[in-house]
């Protein structure tokens, strides 16, 4: 005899909350600054008082944990939004858009992303979900560029291209935005000064 529909319902919803239990037990240590550990999978079990071998029945391994806490992150600072950069056909609102979405992220959780990028330095699994996160930000500013410079009556070099649309992922990376944040300025502040800068590297191309 099939399992009964409800039994499934409930058996679903217990593990979408175990899960969610763990991956937000991972993000409260992160947030946790008096917290000095490392971001193990002893310790996350134990925050969310799970054994570890429910953390490798969810997650398979501490990179799927990782990655589903980047997801997590990512949902709690609304970039989801990002998709609406690739929906616009006037490539100034799309560095308009780009700009402010990544400046929300950042501070939706800033002292979480600054500790796993501080990890990232020394933790090869950490390291690794970082570079793949920070290459779509390159991707995206690179489209933008790409779109700038089709609507140019004059040929851009590759080179020149390539660079600006690296600035404009540096400027709106997290480094940035900690840096400026740090020193006193206001989020309206630094995207409005993030995006100056970005037209001044696509006009200088």
């Amino acid at each position: 005899m099939c399992p009964r529909p409800y039994n499934l319902g409930k058996r679903k919803a217990a593990t979408d909350e175990t899960r969610l239990r763990i991956i937000e037990a991972a993000r409260q240590l992160l947030a946790d600054e008096s917290n000095v550990a490392e971001l193990s999978m002893e310790a996350i079990a134990r925050r969310a008082d799970v054994s570890r071998l429910t953390i490798y029945y969810q997650f398979r391994s501490r990179p799927g944990l990782l990655e589903a806490l980047y997801d997590h992150l990512a949902a709690r600072g609304d970039m989801r939004q990002m998709a609406q950069v690739f929906h616009e056909t006037d490539p100034t609102k799309m560095l308009e858009k780009m700009v402010g979405i990544f400046i929300k992220f950042w501070a939706s959780d800033p002292v979480v992303i600054r500790r796993l990028r501080a990890m990232s330095g020394l933790d090869p699994e950490i390291a690794a979900g970082i570079r793949s996160r920070d290459s779509r930000r390159q991707h995206i500013a690179g489209e933008i560029l790409r779109r700038f410079v089709s609507l140019r009556d004059k040929a851009v070099k590759v080179e020149r291209q390539k660079l600006a649309a690296d600035v404009i992922s540096t400027l709106t990376s997290f480094e940035t935005y900690d840096a400026l944040s740090g020193a006193g300025h206001d989020d309206k502040g630094i995207s409005q000064t993030v995006l100056g800068l970005s037209h001044a590297a696509i006009t200088s191309m």
